[in-house]
């Protein structure tokens, strides 16, 4: 077993304690289902846990746990597309009252961000509703930085076309 190992199983359990919610509220907003984003999450613990038990290295905790959900997401909505909702129908399913204002949340950034591609839809979501910095989010996604920095104004720029579109109709 690995001298780092209790260290590193003390260290999930904080980040348990400490970004939970987080990595919930960054799961539902790539997502959209208040139970896949919760089953991603833990799911993603349990085999982070289950990695360290058996004594297996883990560098950079913290960035490992984020990827990973990041990853499951990206798997759910690949397996899951069919399934998949227009917005406007979306607004329509009924939520608990805990789940309403994630809920419309998650609406409002994805009415902003379906015209965009993935890969900038992602790096927005990052950025703006994540507060990640654009390093965080190269070392995440395994890109450089200025890539990150290029997607995001791209994708700010479109943004902000379609808003004012938008306010001349």
């Amino acid at each position: 077993m690995n001298i780092d190992n209790p260290k590193l199983i003390k260290q999930l359990e904080s980040l348990v304690d400490n970004r939970q919610d987080w990595l919930f509220r960054f799961a539902y907003i790539r997502i959209g289902q208040r139970e896949d984003a919760e089953d991603i999450v833990q799911e993603v613990l349990l085999a982070a846990f289950k990695k360290l038990k058996e004594g297996q290295q883990v560098e950079e905790l913290d960035r490992y746990i984020i990827r990973s959900v990041s990853n499951a997401c990206r798997d759910y909505l690949r397996k899951n597309r069919p399934q998949i909702i227009a917005i406007n129908e979306a607004a329509s399913i009924p939520n608990s009252n805990g789940d309403k204002q994630i809920h419309e949340e998650f609406l409002r950034i994805s009415k902003l961000l379906e015209d965009i591609p993935q890969e900038q839809a992602e790096i927005v979501r990052m950025k703006c509703y994540d507060n990640l910095t654009f390093r965080e989010i190269a070392e995440l996604e395994e890109i450089p930085e200025a890539t990150v920095k290029s997607r995001y104004r791209y994708a700010i720029q479109h943004i902000q076309q379609r808003l004012r579109k938008e306010k001349s109709i």
